[in-house]
């Protein structure tokens, strides 16, 4: 029997829309995956200069992959201690059309190497300068005291292009120290084009205290959200927020006990999985055929069989 056949058993007399909307639920049941989810990742080097510094020694190459696992991807951009909003390439190496603008008091290293991709993340990071936030409105991302930050925007038409509604933002963070220090990290909401005077509103996200007691080994750390005060610090080397919706954000830190650096981070936009793509190929195929069974029930004529399919609906 071929699918003609099995669809004219299923449908008889149902109509051409029925038709397709079960085919375009097979095809749904038959997806075994989804692209890639894109992401855009910066990489922080130990370099004093400004804008892109894709020759410093803890670059990453276009084609070197690094990241957490699940999230990890090439074609990072490699930034140095300072920029004006610079236009930020996705994973794919395309334009993304976000741009950042960062700054820092200095930049230092781990002291990890660059042996491995993931060193190279890890190695190089915007330090800070020991002094409390001074977040007046106008917020200055210039400002010393709010040093390290960065001012992303542009986000919202690079999501649609995805095909995604929301993100998730990565803060990779690891400082050269081991006893313990907590730095403090949160997203804001924000708006402007000039990073010395940036409108501020509400926080996207809660504040996350991360401790550094052990310089990267090769393995990532997650800092838990339930970390989310000096006395709850807990040790990590990364930091996780998830389901954001805003077309630009402001990443903040204060450094609690001497010191919050940011090696990098990454922007991923957050797409369906297969199997929730299948579950809705499902529910669309069951709908289909309830609405045959109830068809054929109201005109008195007996309800095709299913088993031909192997489905038990």
């Amino acid at each position: 029997m071929n699918l003609n056949d099995t669809l004219a058993i299923l449908f008889g007399g149902a109509s051409s829309l029925s038709r397709k909307s079960f085919i375009a639920a097979v095809a749904a049941l038959s997806v075994t995956g989804v692209a890639s989810a894109a992401a855009i990742g910066v990489n922080y080097v130990d370099n004093g200069n400004d804008g892109v510094q894709n020759g410093a020694a803890d670059a990453l190459g276009s084609a070197e992959v690094a990241g957490v696992p699940g999230y990890a991807q090439p074609n990072w951009n490699n930034l140095g201690r300072w920029g004006n909003p610079t236009f930020l390439n996705d994973s794919f190496g395309v334009v993304s059309g976000a741009s950042v603008a960062w700054d820092s008091a200095n930049t230092w290293n781990s002291g990890v190497g660059t042996s491995t991709p993931n060193n190279k993340l890890m190695t190089g990071y915007l330090d800070a300068t020991g002094q409390p936030n001074n977040p007046a409105s106008p917020y200055s991302g210039w400002d010393n005291a709010n040093k390290p930050d960065a001012y992303v925007t542009g986000l919202s038409g690079w999501l649609a292009g995805q095909g995604a509604l929301s993100y998730s933002v990565l803060i990779y963070t690891d400082g050269d120290a081991t006893e313990g220090r907590i730095g403090e990290y949160w997203l804001q909401n924000a708006s402007g084009s000039d990073f010395g005077a940036l409108t501020l509103s509400s926080d996207l996200t809660s504040h996350i205290f991360a401790k550094d007691s052990a310089n990267f080994s090769g393995t990532f750390i997650q800092v838990p959200g339930t970390a989310n005060s000096v006395g709850t610090a807990v040790d990590g080397n990364y930091i996780l927020f998830t389901g954001l919706t805003a077309d630009s954000f402001l990443m903040r830190t204060e450094e609690q006990t001497f010191r919050s650096q940011i090696n990098g981070f990454q922007i991923v936009a957050e797409v369906p999985e297969p199997g929730s793509l299948a579950l809705l190929g499902l529910g669309g195929l069951s709908f289909v055929l309830s609405r045959r069974r109830r068809c054929c029930a109201d005109a008195g004529v007996a309800s095709p069989a299913t088993t031909s399919l192997g489905l038990d609906l």
